[in-house]
């Protein structure tokens, strides 16, 4: 593998324009290392690259500004030898795109402006709460009693925020979105000087000494997005804060993320502003270990599929929507794919086919011809990938005090979750899919869930068990969305009463786990519409 140092292409003054150049020269090669002297480098939008992306789950589409884009290359590495990346401004640092053999190691992220306000409780009274602006605040203004972000001479409203303990950093125990009982745009702001803002119109008022995180953000970008590439390294890598998720990998094959840590900052209480890890529609296997994710706004992992909608069909063909906003323009379908239809209440496949040809009319409409008849396939039902759909293990891994859940789990690849510790705000692990909405597939079909410690989980108000297996709007008789899950050996510390919910499985298993409980609390197990439940508890067991 040849070796370049970044110093020798340093030349222009800019670090973004120095590496698009460099980068842009190297595109089509193979078994590059590019290695840079331990420093802070700072990315600015102005002279780097820029492509249009559909990026799943971030609900902007469009042209994307990108620090380091690796397109259509194998073999290459960039060593960050423990320097600081930092990216002000809408920008996605990592773009990976039909490449691979790609690594990246050794390096911090951090984006200094991401939308966010985050404010200490000082006092309150009748309607009203004071706030001590923190970080962010030269982001934020007051404009006719309305408080906006003011980012690039465009004014954002705000929208939802969460609450923080001051004194341990987990969520506020009961509490999920808009804490105050309201959302922060229906409010009256009103400047008090010295970075106190006074909110009216409140319903709660939170604890003075407690921490809001008042949000105004968008999914501008996320910290890596990756595309059409396989065998993907991430190892070393610090998150501090991006504008979406912390990993977005779409169509892609074989990612491994090592020492892949979304961290806190200084006493900065939030980091990224979405999910540290999500996965669309990948192949092949994901690895995530011995990483820890805290204060991202979302889960640490979520790994799904899509469903798409059939809006026509001929005889050999159908037609097909991606219908969810943030799923628009994303090219999952291949030649050779072998598909199933589904009804949308019960997602329980009733055809299987295979793809001939697939057509990209638009963002929006897919035709997809096949090599089967379509006579039994109804309009209006959603067809969903059997063959894009990988193996996870997620394994040694910390996920504590963030919004939201741990893991969101659909895909219908081999599954293990092991030897990782979970302190959540809500769920810890949640099974869901739905037709409907987010048209997020699918239905899993053999997960293992061992020797992990959830400690004190769903302490906010996010899911409703520490595994929870969300219901289906309709079932089948005999028939089961989910294959077979197995939580084996596992210690839970409970501060609320429902361990799992086991719901729409073929085969459940819940054996050897340790529970504890708060004072108050009664641990129970429920078990719905499984078809063999191995549950050996001392618990209760509800149906």
């Amino acid at each position: 593998m040849q070796t370049i140092y970044f110093r020798d292409h340093q030349k222009s003054g800019d670090t973004g324009y120095d590496l698009y150049r460099l980068l842009t020269d190297l595109r089509g090669q193979s078994g590059v290392k590019i290695v840079f002297d331990k420093d802070t480098y700072t990315v600015t939008p102005d002279r780097c690259f820029e492509r249009s992306l559909n990026i799943s789950n971030h609900g902007w589409n469009g042209p994307k500004r990108i620090a380091a884009l690796i397109e259509d290359m194998t073999d290459i590495e960039l060593d960050f030898s423990g320097s600081t990346l930092i990216t002000p401004g809408v920008i996605t640092p990592f773009a990976f795109i039909r490449s691979k053999g790609v690594t990246v190691r050794n390096v911090i992220m951090e984006n200094p402006q991401t939308m966010f306000l985050q404010a200490k409780v000082v006092s309150h009274g009748d309607g009203y709460v004071d706030l001590l602006k923190m970080q962010g605040k030269e982001q934020f203004r007051i404009r006719h009693g309305e408080l906006l972000c003011d980012y690039y001479e465009c004014l954002f409203p705000c929208g939802t925020h969460i609450e923080y303990k001051g004194d341990t950093g987990e969520i506020e125990t009961g509490t999920a979105d808009n804490t105050m009982g309201v959302w922060i745009g229906d409010c009256r702001t009103e400047d008090m000087g010295n970075d106190i803002l006074r909110v009216h119109g409140v319903k709660r008022y939170p604890p003075i000494g407690n921490i809001l995180i008042i949000s105004a953000a968008r999914r501008l970008g996320c910290g890596f997005f990756c595309e059409d590439t396989t065998d993907i390294l991430c190892e070393n890598v610090t998150l501090h804060s991006c504008y979406g998720m912390g990993i977005l990998a779409q169509t892609c094959e074989n990612i491994t993320l090592r020492s892949f840590n979304v961290l806190r900052h200084g006493d900065q209480y939030y980091t990224v502003n979405a999910d540290g890890t999500h996965f669309v529609n990948c192949t092949g296997l994901v690895t995530v270990e011995n990483s820890t994710f805290e204060g991202q706004l979302d889960d640490a992992l979520n790994i799904h599929g899509m469903y798409t909608k059939i809006i026509d069909k001929t005889a050999s063909e159908i037609f097909v929507n991606e219908v969810h906003s943030q799923a628009k323009g994303i090219r999952i379908y291949r030649a050779g794919d072998r598909i199933q239809v589904l009804k949308p209440d019960t997602l329980i496949p009733y055809t299987e086919k295979s793809i001939k040809e697939v057509e990209y009319v638009n963002a929006d409409l897919v035709r997809l011809v096949l090599n089967e008849s379509t006579e039994d396939i109804l309009v209006g039902d959603d067809i969903e990938s059997l063959t894009r759909a990988a193996d996870l293990i997620f394994r040694g891994n910390i996920v504590r005090n963030n919004r939201a859940r741990g893991m969101l789990i659909a895909t219908r690849g081999k599954t293990v979750i092991e030897d990782c510790y979970f302190h959540s705000s809500g769920s810890a692990i949640l099974f869901e899919s739905n037709g409907d909405y987010w048209y997020e597939s699918g239905g899993v079909q053999d997960v293992t869930i061992r020797r992990n410690n959830f400690d004190g989980c769903k302490h906010g108000g996010w899911g409703r068990a520490i595994v929870d297996c969300v219901p289906r709007k309709a079932t089948e008789e005999g028939k089961y969305f989910n294959r077979e899950i197995k939580v084996l050996d596992n210690t839970f510390h409970m501060v609320t009463d429902a361990v799992a919910i086991l719901d729409n499985i073929e085969h459940a298993v819940f054996r050897g786990n340790t529970v504890t409980a708060a004072e108050g609390v009664s641990p129970k197990v429920i078990v719905r519409h499984v078809g063999n439940a191995e549950i050996e508890t001392d618990l209760p067991i509800e149906g």
